[in-house]
């Protein structure tokens, strides 16, 4: 196993970073209020009531959401989850099938995600609940190891949770001096509703439309977790919040990133490592993968349809579908992201990324205003591992006046 690790070192250790500097900045007076729709915490009232209580975490209020935890580790690390209820955006005529897709990838970390709940769990405890009632959002918090740190990162990881080679990112950050607030993917990402038709009232732009107010609560939900865990820090460790702030996201950490820098502001800097413009449109392009395993799933789901289902779409209406949505969500990246140019900001990315297109990249690069980009002559996975070798010059990148 050491051979294949000290190779594959070898090989990225040989692909040099080029770093394109940032474009000369022009002012602008344009400001934009975002109006951001209300996001509902939970109580869990009815989903504790018939749970042992020697086995339920601690449930914390804060201003703007609900924390649940069962506290520090030994080594001073604690897994929270942000809690909200799950909306029921609904159209008339259009049936919603509810999709679960969980990562399956031996690089990706212990998924709290199950099929039908979410589980947060404790050395010698387990709280399972519904995830079809709450949204949730899974963080770990990771102090420094050193007596003094810089300040707080929160890294938000790809949609294969915290991989081998980002724990070993977040590793290197703590030895530097970083607070590290990692953020799984809200679960909305992976628990899609695919539309049908239920009645005639149905129609294509009411499916679109489900689809883009999905996507808008799963960026949002990002943002909205941020400020809840913020609120959680400067009640029970004010002293992270102490330096500098980092915004991080890599791949699917990215596209939320706009909603929450702009609902949360004070960040002295923003990283975005492998981002694009608009999520629907990655998994509509097929990219990606995911929206064609949306489709070969409904293709099982047409040899025995729900009752209330009178027709499913076609592959190519469900492309026209997700063509649609994707210029109707109003939070994607491409959207928000001309609002961030007063902000200090990186890009990283590789030139021969095949899941993130030129089209997405590029146009995030640009929508940014042209900052710092810092590029290698990898693919998609290989930079997130590439960023291991990166994390010293990320670091006097962030602390550079």
């Amino acid at each position: 196993m050491r051979f294949p690790l000290l190779l594959l070192s070898l090989i990225l250790g040989s692909c040099a970073i080029k770093v394109e500097q940032a474009a000369v900045a022009v002012s602008t007076t344009e400001k934009r209020e975002i109006e951001w729709p209300a996001w509902n915490p939970s109580t869990f009232r009815d989903e504790i009531a018939d749970i042992d209580q020697r086995f339920l975490p601690n449930f914390i209020k804060m201003p703007s959401g609900e924390v649940v935890t069962y506290g520090r580790r030994p080594d001073g690390s604690e897994q929270i989850a942000i809690i909200s209820k799950r909306e029921k955006n609904a159209k008339a005529g259009i049936f919603q099938f509810r999709q679960c897709f969980l990562p399956t990838s031996r690089f990706a970390g212990t998924s709290p995600f199950l099929v039908h709940t979410n589980e947060l769990i404790a050395q010698d405890r387990k709280w399972l609940y519904s995830a079809y009632n709450y949204r949730s959002t899974f963080l770990e918090l990771h102090p420094a190891r050193t007596r003094k740190a810089k300040g707080l990162i929160v890294y938000h990881t790809s949609i294969m949770l915290l991989s081998v080679a980002e724990k070993q990112v977040v590793e290197c950050f703590r030895k530097r001096g970083w607070n590290v607030l990692v953020g799984l993917p809200s679960d909305s990402l992976y628990r899609t509703k695919l539309p049908a038709l239920a009645s005639s009232r149905g129609t294509i732009q009411k499916a679109a439309q489900l689809v883009a107010e999905d996507m808008d609560r799963h960026y949002l939900e990002q943002a909205n977790s941020t400020r809840v865990a913020l609120q959680f820090l400067a009640r029970t460790r004010p002293d992270w919040l102490h330096g500098k702030r980092v915004l991080i996201g890599t791949s699917a950490g990215t596209f939320g990133m706009p909603a929450e820098a702009l609902m949360t502001p004070g960040w002295d800097a923003l990283i975005f490592v492998s981002g694009g413009t608009n999520l629907l449109s990655l998994y509509e392009s097929g990219s990606a993968g995911v929206f064609s395993d949306s489709l070969e799933w409904v293709n099982d789901a047409r040899r025995d349809p729900p009752t209330e289902v009178t027709r499913i779409f076609s592959d190519e209406e469900y492309h026209e579908i997700y063509r649609r949505a994707s210029t109707m969500t109003k939070y994607h990246p491409g959207r928000l992201a001309p609002m961030l140019r007063n902000h200090r900001i990186l890009m990283i990315a590789g030139t021969i990324d095949l899941i993130m297109p030129d089209e997405q990249a590029h146009g995030l690069h640009h929508a940014l205003g042209r900052p710092e980009r810092w590029t290698a002559p990898l693919g998609h996975h290989l930079i997130a591992v590439q960023l291991v070798l990166e994390v010293d010059r990320i670091d006097r990148w962030i602390m550079r006046p």
